[in-house]
């Protein structure tokens, strides 16, 4: 009898509990925005910070709505089309991967991961907009500190300065954009 429990102790000692622990499952699943634009040389497009450009997640201010959990997601040339994963995992033909932020879209219950930027104001980049100028609508920008703010395109790297996110973005007249204070 005792070395039957003893044999049941080392066996149930080797079990690993099913975890719903989202660190472990965020862990074990490819994040969907790690999958990033590359330059020519197969090198990620990026910032000086080391930020990179998210392919399959939109570009966002850094209030993103916090998602934290799996997306079941199919890939075609128009990008990622994601849902909910469900309790039995995803459909044949998607994959599942991770999504710290994003949303779903009530009509179509599809998922939206973005990736969220530091907004361009925190990091001094906002002004008054010149009188008469129209905000145009939220885009991602490339500061660079002296030089004014670029619209970001996903086959250019910023590496001498940041990627952020304009809420009201205007252009100037030498083509750079400027970001107007929130109000």
């Amino acid at each position: 009898m005792k070395t039957t429990m003893l044999f049941l102790a080392s066996l149930l000692a080797f079990i690993v509990p099913a975890s719903t622990d989202t660190a472990s499952t965020a862990g074990s699943l490819p994040d969907l925005c790690d999958d990033v634009y590359l330059d020519k040389d197969g090198v990620p497009i990026h910032d000086s910070t080391g930020m990179t450009l998210a392919r399959h997640c939109e570009w966002t201010g850094p209030d993103a709505p916090w998602w934290g959990a799996s997306v079941c997601c199919s890939f075609d040339a128009a990008g990622a089309h994601c849902t909910a994963a469900g309790r039995d995992g995803c459909a044949a033909g998607t994959s599942e991967m991770w999504c710290d932020y994003g949303e779903e879209d009530s009509a179509d219950e599809s998922v939206t991961c973005y990736q969220p930027f530091p907004d361009a104001c925190d990091l001094g980049y906002c002004e008054d907009a010149p009188a008469g100028t129209e905000p145009g609508e939220m885009i991602g920008v490339c500061c660079l500190p002296g030089h004014g703010c670029y619209e970001i395109h996903p086959n250019e790297s910023c590496p001498m300065g940041t990627f952020s996110f304009c809420e009201e973005p205007y252009t100037n007249e030498d083509g750079t954009v400027g970001c107007a204070e929130d109000d």
